[in-house]
């Protein structure tokens, strides 16, 4: 877990990119639009409360974005 004054190190950034890219990938969502940034915060702030791995946060994203979807329709 990260606490006030860490930095994420260049590989969790890197899995935290993964992690963005595979879930934007995964509903057809452009890198450079603003749904992606809004997933890529989400995924940020998972990653800060604790959420470490890779599979665990691509879950909870997916969950998120399942959600999402059935709100909507």
């Amino acid at each position: 877990m990260l606490f006030p004054g860490q930095v994420v190190m260049s590989d969790e950034l890197e899995m935290l990119t993964r992690v963005c890219r595979t879930a934007c990938n995964e509903r057809d969502i452009p890198l450079d639009s603003p749904q992606a940034q809004t997933l890529a915060s989400h995924v940020l702030k998972l990653f800060l409360n604790g959420l470490m791995g890779e599979e665990e946060l691509l879950s909870a994203e997916r969950n998120r974005m399942k959600r999402q979807a059935h709100i909507a329709a």
